[in-house]
């Protein structure tokens, strides 16, 4: 792969990560739930999640994966419910107070949360498999080193997926830095929380292809 193709892939990348889905709302929410720098532990999740999905997808497991429809099965049904828990979890929090200064072990326990949950909601997401294996060899040149390039690749959507959910989580921090009223507040959490059972829901009825 020469800097061009490099380039077009991680703005492919780019372009297909910065589209609000559950992964982004979730940074979101942990931004203006717990500020910038604490959602750098959902960030963190994020790109663990999507690693280890570019990895699956360039060592062949994702071939395995989409051509099970069983398994591509429970997996969609189970990134579904857990999709909808975190809508209902966010959804609630709209009612309570939010407190952003705690002790060292209450933080360390949150970042922790925060960590798991930017983790499993990425990971919940079987597709993402797919999407890397259809993905990859569109830029692979036969010139170079097959595994060099691979590695590459899961490197820029480690990064991506990194600094994308990194930016949701400062936009979330922004949006509570701004005062808003409580209500406001609320009708945020709520609606970031709607989404996310809607996602659930829409995903759980959606055909497998």
């Amino acid at each position: 792969m020469d800097l061009h193709d490099w380039i077009i892939f991680a703005a492919t990348v780019l372009g297909v990560s910065l589209v609000p889905g559950p992964s982004t709302l979730v940074a979101f929410a942990h931004g203006a739930a717990h500020g910038w720098l604490r959602s750098i532990s959902t960030a963190f999740g994020n790109a663990l999640a999507s690693t280890l999905q570019a990895t699956a997808a360039s060592v062949g497991l994702g071939l395995l994966i989409t051509s099970s429809g069983s398994l591509l099965l429970v997996l969609k049904y189970a990134g579904a419910a857990y999709l909808i828990y975190v809508g209902v979890q966010i959804w609630r929090s709209a009612s309570r107070r939010l407190h952003v200064h705690a002790d060292a072990d209450r933080c360390k326990s949150a970042r922790r949360k925060l960590f798991l949950s930017g983790f499993t909601v990425a990971i919940s997401n079987p597709k993402a498999i797919a999407f890397f294996t259809a993905l990859f060899p569109q830029f692979l040149s036969l010139e170079g080193n097959s595994f060099a390039q691979l590695g590459g690749m899961v490197a820029v959507v480690a990064f991506v997926a990194f600094s994308v959910a990194l930016f949701y989580g400062c936009v979330g921090a922004w949006v509570q830095g701004l005062e808003l009223s409580r209500k406001v507040m609320s009708r945020i959490h709520k609606t970031t929380g709607g989404l996310f059972v809607a996602s659930g829901v829409g995903l759980a009825l959606s055909r497998n292809s």
